[in-house]
């Protein structure tokens, strides 16, 4: 019969072992019953708090709602009366475009046409400088030959004078009379 005092021995052991995870059980709660007591005290603050920021949450909301409604008018009302004229415009644009664009097209073409103009102008106008500078060139030669024709004309004369004067006198009897003189303007035929 030892074998039941060591079963004895054993269940007591463990019974006050259960016994002191009791005892450590029941300070815990007790301490959780101290924490629940405050949190009683301290709940209805919470309480209070989380119903404030409810209708805080519930009135921004509200207002959210509110603002959402009037920009959803405001896009409606953007798009009946801008919609239908940035359409307009568009086309006014489209339209203007075209209207630049052709008239560029044509200001080059016309830019174009009097560039040759131009051009047929300037190779004109450098061949009549050509023609200019060479009747310039003859115009001299032409006054250079009456210049000279003039001093020939007028050596001719002053010659006619002194014949003129030697015919007065007698003329020497071994000499033959000179040759008659041409007229130096008149052109040979």
């Amino acid at each position: 019969m030892t074998v039941i005092p060591g079963l004895v021995r054993r269940v007591a052991a463990e019974a006050e072992r259960h016994l002191r995870e009791g005892v450590v059980l029941l300070v815990r709660v007790g301490r959780d019953l101290e924490r629940s007591a405050e949190l009683g005290r301290l709940l209805p603050a919470y309480i209070e708090r989380v119903a404030l920021l409810e209708q805080a949450v519930r009135d921004q909301d509200a207002e959210l709602h509110t603002i959402r409604t009037e920009l959803d008018s405001l896009v409606v009302q953007l798009n009946d009366r801008l919609l239908p004229r940035i359409d307009e415009r568009m086309d006014d644009t489209e339209r203007d475009l075209a209207a630049v664009a052709t008239s560029l097209i044509r200001t080059g073409r016309d830019t174009a046409g009097h560039g040759t103009r131009l051009e047929t102008a300037e190779r004109r106008i450098g061949d009549l400088r050509t023609k200019i500078a060479q009747l310039e060139q003859r115009t001299g030669l032409w006054r250079d030959l009456q210049s000279t024709v003039a001093r020939f004309g007028d050596d001719l004369d002053a010659m006619r004078a002194r014949m003129a004067l030697r015919s007065a006198e007698p003329p020497p009897p071994a000499e033959t009379a000179p040759a008659p003189v041409q007229n130096i303007t008149e052109r040979p035929a």
